[in-house]
């Protein structure tokens, strides 16, 4: 998969401290751009991915799903939330990457930098249920993905703007929270398990 490998790559090249390549340049569009009403709109964006926004989100979709009688697809989206967010632990613990310190930090931000917690949780939770919304509504699949992709892509470029991630950090952030639904996804989600639409 290539998202797999991918944060592979970034991974192997965070241990040899090689990302400098990549982060530099982005990190200096950062700073070029900052500026007041832009700040406001990237801290909106950031919260979007904070922790308890991210588990109210997958808890009112499992709801959701719960109401609709989905219980396979509700607990498919409760098991890639919380299996996102122990595997992102356990992955800055392993790393160990400071925050960067190029950037003045306009966010609050504690712990390890790699990979991001906000771009992997978003990418997992957002990613399941684009997949979800899929499979039930797969007219509609463009929509979802790229509403999906948008909100993912929105939180992550909002890390790097605010200077508590490295921008290596988020794109493997986006990469495993990417991969973990769709690894999910034949373990604990058949498209039989989805009611379809009734036709119309």
């Amino acid at each position: 998969m290539a998202a797999a490998v991918v944060f592979l790559a970034l991974a192997g090249a965070v241990l040899a401290d090689s990302t400098a390549w990549l982060d530099s340049p982005l990190i200096s569009l950062a700073e070029r751009t900052r500026g007041a009403r832009l700040t406001s709109v990237m801290a909106a964006l950031t919260w979007l991915g904070n922790g308890p926004t991210l588990a109210g989100v997958a808890l009112v979709a499992a709801l959701a799903l719960l109401g609709l009688g989905q219980r396979v697809p509700a607990l498919y989206v409760a098991v890639a939330s919380a299996g996102a967010g122990a595997l992102n632990s356990l992955l800055k613990l392993a790393f160990s990457r400071p925050r960067p310190v190029t950037l003045a930090h306009l966010a609050q931000a504690g712990g390890f930098s790699f990979p991001s917690g906000h771009a992997m949780a978003s990418a997992s939770i957002y990613g399941a249920i684009a997949v979800v919304a899929v499979l039930r509504f797969p007219e509609r699949r463009w929509w979802v993905i790229g509403a999906c992709a948008l909100v993912v892509l929105a939180i992550g470029a909002s890390r790097v703007y605010l200077g508590v991630h490295y921008p290596s950090d988020v794109i493997a952030g986006w990469a495993l929270g990417a991969s973990w639904p769709l690894w999910l996804q034949p373990l604990l989600l058949a498209r039989s398990s989805i009611g379809a639409r009734p036709p119309a």
